[in-house]
């Protein structure tokens, strides 16, 4: 009996602080946002708001329900929206630990774009952006997406799997309000194919931690030759130093310039697997024809190739089979690219 009375209590308790939290006060008619989705009103727009009654009103309904998020969500918007900047930061943060879907949404926003008196570490506006969107707020999984295949979150040390990113395009589509987001799940969707493995993701999350590094471009893989047994010949032969140099090719990135090695910048070599073997930055870029590259260059090959003229004929070979696809052949004068770089991490 005692046991059944606690539960009807508990119960009763319950319902008693759900219907608290979805009873509207003179808070929501004053300050609820139009897109809030834990609103209860339909919303008021800002040019519409009387900032001082709303402040006023929703001070008192924070104070008397200091744990409804909505409250406070809604105070810290009309703060903001007065130029109290430092409250309003303060207040967003206690609204969205409360577990208030927008206020998780605008804060991490705030995060990432800087505002004042917020935090600015990047890693925070991950974890309450993706609380916002495991809970279905649509501009939330829209901004976790676009800033996780920008590689923003690359130095986070928890973010979500490619599958829970697939969970979130999947719901854009399903919730898709125009044709802009539907160009964002077209855009997606390509992203996540091409984006790099989970093993590239975490050595170049070690490696920019070991070495503070960072990167303005998105990481690209590479693997050297065009077979395994070229790959595993060339991948030991660039670990042990003895090769430091490699030729490609611009016909080679005409239709994916993003491809095209970059001064300074990095790329993860890997196996004909897709195994992560080493972080690897270019030192030294130089484009001229394929008949005026030189022994000053063909030095730094592998051991075998290094006289150049069994480097024209390795390479002539290589590029006649790789351009074949494109719709191009070999030439004596087709442009060349010779690319110095050098290992930053092993695996």
């Amino acid at each position: 009996m005692k046991t059944a009375l606690l539960i009807l209590f508990f119960i009763v308790s319950s319902s008693m602080l759900h219907a608290a939290e979805q009873a509207v006060s003179e808070c929501d008619r004053l300050a609820a946002h139009p897109e809030d989705p834990q609103r209860v009103t339909p919303g008021i727009p800002q040019s519409q708001i009387d900032l001082s009654q709303a402040i006023a009103v929703c001070e008192r309904a924070t104070t008397a329900e200091p744990a409804n998020g909505r409250s406070r969500y809604q105070l810290a918007r009309v703060l903001f929206y007065s130029g109290q900047n430092e409250r309003a930061v303060q207040e967003m943060r206690c609204s969205a630990d409360a577990g208030h879907i927008q206020a998780q949404y605008i804060f991490g926003t705030f995060i990432a774009r800087n505002r004042p008196f917020a935090p600015t570490d990047i890693c925070l506006a991950e974890r309450y952006w993706r609380q916002s969107a495991e809970a279905g707020r649509q501009a939330a999984r829209v901004q976790y997406l676009r800033f996780t295949m920008k590689g923003h979150f690359d130095s986070c040390a928890s973010v979500a799997d490619d599958a829970q990113l697939s969970r979130f395009v999947d719901a854009i589509a399903k919730d898709v309000g125009g044709v802009y987001e539907q160009l964002y799940v077209e855009d997606f969707r390509e992203a996540l194919a091409k984006r790099p493995t989970a093993a590239v993701r975490d050595l170049w999350r070690r490696c920019s931690a070991e070495k503070s590094l960072t990167t303005p471009h998105a990481l690209l893989t590479k693997r050297f030759g065009d077979n395994p047994a070229a790959t595993s010949q060339l991948s030991e032969i660039i670990l042990s130093g003895e090769k430091t140099i490699t030729a490609t090719s611009p016909w080679l990135h005409e239709r994916n310039p993003a491809l095209a090695p970059v001064l300074g910048g990095f790329f993860m070599m890997i196996d004909a697997e897709g195994t992560p073997l080493a972080v690897m930055r270019t030192t030294g870029l130089r484009t001229m024809p394929f008949d005026q590259v030189t022994a000053d260059y063909s030095r730094y090959e592998g051991l075998p190739v290094r006289p150049i003229e069994t480097w024209r004929e390795v390479h002539r070979r290589y590029f006649t089979r790789v351009l074949a696809p494109l719709g191009k052949e070999w030439r004596a004068d087709m442009p060349v690219t010779m690319e110095r770089f050098e290992v930053v991490c092993r695996r």
